[in-house]
């Protein structure tokens, strides 16, 4: 069956921590800007590829699929359950 899997969805959410505090970083240090577009570059990619509904490839919100760790949900987009795996 196909699933999202938890460490995805926790990797996600580190990127966008770690991309806030470089970009905040970033306004006193100019260089810190560079490791923040890597950060918002790999969130990207890993949004594109692994943080979509696995039925019918619909994008998800990282904020609903982390509650979606502990609750039922269902996709916006084609209704079936998204199923997160460990």
């Amino acid at each position: 069956m196909k699933s999202i899997s938890k460490r995805h969805i926790n990797l996600g959410i580190i990127f966008i921590v770690l991309s806030v505090i470089t970009l905040v970083v970033g306004i006193t240090k100019w260089p810190f800007f560079i490791f923040s577009a890597i950060l918002i570059s790999s969130y990207i990619i890993l949004d594109k590829k692994r943080l979509r509904c696995p039925n019918c490839g619909g994008f998800e919100n990282l904020e609903r699929l982390s509650s979606a760790k502990k609750h039922n949900y269902h996709c916006r987009h084609c209704g079936e359950k998204i199923n997160i795996s460990k």
